[in-house]
């Protein structure tokens, strides 16, 4: 019997998230017989590696979303003690949670992704790109510091609220289909979209997590020629950027090319999120996910 240890909570903005994957993950390892144990991220990384000395497992199953368990931090770590661990290692990791970089990378590939900016908020007095506009943090998930600029005034505005690094990405707002794809071990799952309610200008964190505020396609109505075409941009996106295990791709549609928004290393998982809810479109139930997901951890 493996014993395996559920990485959840963290200090970040998306530790009642990560929570909610971590429970699910160690419900459905419990009932497919594994010996688990769960550690909630301290702040103190000296400690956790403590934690991970003493449970000793032989797979961690990485829960946590944001900095430090979505960074490459932890991966790091988890390498340098030779553990086995799900989704992507230290440098995929690394390069997905800095959307400028992975920008960058999709742009090198000739990967189609909206036009971007990278800015000092601080030091820019003037929108630098036309109205509406996507202001983001370079280094978050789930949406958070996500916002639409539509007017000067809402420019100033973000400046002086700003609560993340100095940089900040501006990106061009598509407004268009989002499509997501889901991508295991190197095999496109298949595809979902998201329909937030007409309130919501993009699909934020409350649209993402509070039941009722998106309605959510699964799989996506497109044709065979546009799904082949979704998962195939999405495959490309994941291997440029080296990722292993599950990753899921964030897209926007205008009917004829699919643009990368970014890719998550470490998406939702419960039986109701995004990634869980393609593969199960495909057949593969959420216990069957999780089983596969701890067959194919490893270090890098």
């Amino acid at each position: 019997m493996k014993r395996v240890t559920v990485l959840l909570g963290g200090c970040g903005g998306e530790r009642e998230v990560s929570l909610k994957s971590g429970k699910a993950t160690f419900d459905a390892l419990n009932e497919l017989g594994f010996e688990t144990s769960t550690i909630d991220l301290p702040d103190d990384l000296d400690e956790f590696t403590n934690q991970v000395k003493a449970l000793q497992p032989d797979v961690v199953f990485n829960c946590l979303h944001g900095p430090i368990g979505e960074d490459g931090t932890v991966q790091g770590i988890l390498d340098a003690l030779k553990i086995p661990y799900t989704h992507s290692g230290m440098a995929a990791s690394a390069l997905a949670m800095d959307k400028w970089r992975s920008y960058q990378i999709f742009k090198e590939n000739n990967i189609p992704t909206p036009h971007t900016l990278k800015v000092e908020m601080a030091n820019t007095p003037e929108c630098p790109m036309a109205f509406p506009c996507i202001v983001k943090p370079i280094n978050e998930g789930s949406s958070v510091g996500i916002s639409v600029i539509s007017s000067d005034a809402e420019w100033k505005h973000q400046q002086h609220n700003w609560l993340f690094s100095d940089e900040c990405l501006v990106q061009e707002y598509l407004k268009q289909r989002e499509i997501h794809v889901a991508v295991l071990d190197g095999v496109a799952l298949g595809t979902i979209e998201i329909c937030p309610k007409e309130t919501f200008s993009f699909f934020n964190y409350q649209a993402k997590y509070v039941p009722g505020e998106a309605q959510f396609l699964c799989p996506a109505p497109i044709n065979p020629s546009e799904t082949e075409l979704a998962t195939t941009t999405a495959s490309r996106a994941y291997k440029a950027l080296g990722c292993r295990g599950l990753a899921r791709i964030d897209m926007m549609f205008d009917g004829h090319m699919f643009s990368v928004l970014e890719l998550n290393t470490q998406p939702g998982f419960t039986a109701t999120s995004l990634a869980p809810q393609i593969a199960n479109s495909q057949g593969m139930s959420f216990g069957e996910l999780v089983n596969k997901m701890v067959a194919s951890a490893q270090c890098d």
